[in-house]
């Protein structure tokens, strides 16, 4: 399934999210959190430091803020709107960072202990795909964790994306899921794959790739 040449518009998204994602976040969420207890380690002082790419009006930073309570947590997003319904939401933070910037142009600083995206690289073609994978890797420290969810190509995916596109629903014109060989291929060249996870409760299935950065010696 191809994606199409229209881009998403992600301000209409934050606007009025649809009614198929708010159901599932819940679930996405609770495996997210799950992954990060059981395989994310904190370089200094018991606490993570956490980069989120994609995470604009982010549906993850407050269950992460209450379960996790990360040392700091950078929000990076190229949509200038959907983080500034963030700002709102945070007010005043002296953990949460906010960014501007596009994740096929980072110029962040910071090492992170974990460096994760949901529902991001499979939103450019395949070159800028592989770009937006090893983005993550910039931003994380040697021996730190990645986790990299995307929608892959399943049966459920292709029914439920039709039927969407048929009603005229569907909004992610150009999403182009992804087989887990072409994520995983280019998280091998920087990081080694400890654990994999298909979400099928998310209708549109999703792919959960997780890695730890290679300690070059």
């Amino acid at each position: 399934m191809e994606a199409s040449n229209k881009a998403t518009n992600w301000n209409l998204y934050y606007t009025s999210v649809p009614a198929i994602a708010r159901r599932t976040r819940k679930y996405t969420t609770s495996v997210l959190i799950d992954a990060i207890k059981r395989h994310a380690s904190p370089s200094q002082d018991g606490r993570l430091s956490i980069v989120e790419l994609g995470g604009a009006n982010s549906c993850f930073l407050d269950s992460i803020l209450a379960d996790i309570r990360p040392r700091s947590y950078d929000v990076v997003d190229n949509n200038q709107y959907g983080l500034s319904l963030l700002a709102k939401r945070i007010g005043k933070s002296e953990v949460v960072r906010l960014h501007q910037q596009s994740v096929l142009a980072l110029s962040l600083s910071t090492q992170a202990d974990l460096v994760f995206s949901v529902g991001l690289v499979e939103h450019f073609d395949p070159s800028s795909t592989r770009q937006a994978v090893l983005a993550h890797f910039d931003v994380l420290r040697p021996g730190g964790l990645t986790i990299i969810s995307f929608p892959t190509p399943t049966f459920f995916y292709r029914i439920a994306r039709k039927c969407m596109e048929l009603l005229g629903m569907w909004r992610f014109h150009d999403e182009r899921p992804l087989h887990p060989s072409e994520v995983i291929t280019t998280i091998q060249e920087q990081g080694d794959v400890v654990y994999q996870k298909m979400l099928w409760p998310v209708i549109l299935t999703q792919c959960m790739v997780i890695a730890k950065k290679r300690v070059v010696k």
